[in-house]
C-alpha cells in the first residue's frame, strides 16, 4: 500500500493514541462510585440535538441505575479536533458519534472496539437493514451502528417566499431552473431589511460537489482510494456559480461571519439551502418556525437526480473503553428503545431500526412526519438510484480542506477557481491514503 507522507503522520499520531490505550486506559472508570459504572458519551450537533440526547440518556440512567453517563458535544469540526486529542492520549469516549467519513481512518489506527461480541446479547441489530448495517463493518469487524438514514434536500422557507411573492419550483427542476429561482429571490429581497438572498453558494459544499459528480456519471473515488475525477471536473463545478457570485445572488461571506454560528438560511436571511434532510429539526429550532419544507436535488444533464441514502451518523465505541458491555447497552438503547426513539425523533436521521421506526408516533404535519415522508417520496418517485460514494481513508481531511480552508479563502475572493483547484489537488495527494 502506498501512503502519503502526511497520511503516514496522521496514522502515526493515531497509533500513538492506540498504543497509549494500555498505558492510560479510559478515564471512564475514574468516576466509579460503589460499583457504579461511568460512561463518557460525546456527539456533534446543535442545542436541539443535545436536548434530545440528554432527555433520552436520563431514561437510560433511570432504567440502568448502576450506570452514569457523562455527556459532551461540539460543532462538527471542533468535535473531530477533540477526538484527535483524545486518541493521542488513549482517552476516546466509551461511546461516540461516528461519521462514515472518519470510520476507516479510526479503524485502521486501531481506535475502535469491535462490537460483534455483543450482537444478539447487549446489542440487537436485527431490526437494521443489512446494507445499512454493513456501512459500519470493515474486515468483518462491526465498528459503527447506524442511527438512521438521510439524503440531500433543498430546504425552503415558505413564509419567506410568500413575503417575496415567489413560488418554489416543481420537484423535477434543473440546475439552470434552480439558478433562476434563487436569482429571483435575491432580486425580490434586495429591498428587505435585512436583505434577503436566494441561498449560500452551493459550490462551497463538499457533498453537493460529490452529488454533482455522480450526476455526470463519475463515481468520485475508487475502492483503492484513487480519485476518479479530474482538475477540470472540479474547475467546471466551481465555475457553475460564477455569474451568481458576480451578480450578488449568493449569500455574502462577510454577512455569514457576522451571523456565525447561524447561517444564511437558519437566520431567516436566505430562502433556501441544501443540506441533509435530518437538519430540519435544527433549522426549525433556530428559526423558531416549523414551517420548513423539503424538496429533492436538481436534476442532472440526463434528467435524473441520481440521489442516494447515507447513514446519517453512527455510534461507535472507543477501543480503550473499560466498560464495553455497558457501552453496548447504551448504544442499543439509543438505537432501539421506542421511548428514546420518540424523544430523538428523526434528528439523527429516519430511524435505522425498523422496530423503532414502526413505534414512532408522529403528529400530523410534524417535522418528523415531514422527514419520513420526504425520504419515502424520493424513493417512491425513483430518485434514489445510487449508492453513497465510497469514503477512502482521508475523506474527512480532504472535505475539511475543501470547506474550511480553501472555501473560506475562495469566498473572500482571495484565491481564484484555478488556485482552489490546484491547491486542493495538491493537498489531496498528501491527505488521501491510496492502496
Amino acid at each position: 500500500m502506498s501512503i502519503s507522507k502526511a497520511a503516514k503522520s496522521g496514522l502515526a499520531l493515531a497509533l500513538v493514541g492506540s498504543l497509549a490505550l494500555t498505558a492510560c486506559g479510559s478515564d471512564s472508570g475514574d468516576g466509579d462510585d460503589g460499583g457504579k459504572v461511568t460512561l463518557r458519551f460525546t456527539w456533534w450537533g446543535a442545542d436541539e440535538r443535545s436536548q434530545r440526547y440528554e432527555e433520552a440518556i436520563a431514561l437510560f440512567e433511570e432504567a440502568n441505575p448502576d450506570i452514569d453517563v457523562q455527556t459532551g458535544f461540539a460543532e462538527f469540526q471542533d468535535y473531530w479536533t477533540q477526538r484527535s486529542t483524545d486518541a493521542t492520549s488513549g482517552e476516546l469516549p466509551d461511546v461516540m458519534q461516528m461519521d462514515l467519513s472518519r470510520l476507516l481512518e479510526y479503524t485502521n489506527a486501531g481506535l475502535l472496539y469491535d462490537m460483534n461480541e455483543f450482537v444478539d446479547n447487549q446489542l440487537d441489530t436485527s431490526q437494521i437493514n443489512e446494507e445499512l448495517l454493513a456501512s459500519g463493518e470493515i474486515e468483518e469487524q462491526l465498528l459503527g451502528i447506524p442511527t438512521g438514514t438521510n439524503t440531500w434536500a433543498l430546504f425552503y422557507n415558505p413564509d419567506l417566499l410568500a413575503e417575496l411573492g415567489i413560488e418554489p419550483p416543481e420537484w423535477d427542476y434543473t440546475w439552470e431552473e434552480y439558478h433562476a429561482f434563487i436569482t429571483e429571490i435575491s432580486e425580490a429581497g434586495a429591498g428587505s431589511d435585512p436583505q434577503v438572498y436566494g441561498a449560500t453558494d452551493y459550490t462551497m459544499t463538499w457533498w453537493v460537489f460529490l452529488n454533482w459528480l455522480v450526476q455526470q456519471g463519475i463515481e468520485p473515488f475508487a475502492e483503492n482510494g484513487e480519485k476518479n475525477f479530474t482538475e477540470d471536473d472540479l474547475r467546471e463545478f466551481l465555475s457553475t456559480t460564477d455569474g451568481l457570485r458576480e451578480d450578488g445572488v449568493t449569500f455574502p461571506i462577510e454577512r455569514l461571519d457576522q451571523l456565525d454560528p447561524l447561517g444564511g438560511f437558519n437566520s431567516g436571511e436566505a430562502a433556501v439551502e441544501f443540506h441533509w434532510d435530518n437538519f430540519i429539526h435544527s433549522y426549525a429550532n433556530d428559526l423558531g418556525n416549523d414551517n420548513i419544507q423539503l424538496m429533492p436535488m436538481p436534476s442532472g444533464p440526463d434528467g435524473e437526480k441520481h440521489m442516494f441514502f447515507k447513514p446519517s451518523m453512527q455510534l461507535s465505541m472507543g477501543a480503550n473503553t473499560e466498560h464495553p458491555e455497558e457501552a453496548a447497552q447504551l448504544i442499543d438503547f439509543l438505537i432501539n428503545d421506542p421511548e428514546a426513539g420518540q424523544i430523538i425523533g428523526t434528528d439523527l436521521g429516519v430511524p435505522a431500526s425498523q422496530g423503532r421506526l414502526d413505534a414512532l408516533e408522529v403528529e400530523e404535519g410534524s417535522l418528523e412526519q415531514r422527514a419520513i415522508e420526504y425520504e419515502q417520496r424520493v424513493e417512491d418517485e425513483g430518485y434514489m438510484t445510487e449508492t453513497v460514494p465510497l469514503h477512502p481513508e482521508g475523506f474527512g481531511a480532504v472535505e475539511t480542506e475543501y470547506v474550511e480552508v480553501l472555501g473560506d479563502e475562495f469566498s473572500y475572493g482571495q484565491i481564484s477557481v484555478d488556485d482552489f483547484v490546484e491547491r486542493w489537488f495538491s493537498e489531496a495527494e498528501n491527505l488521501l491514503v491510496v492502496e
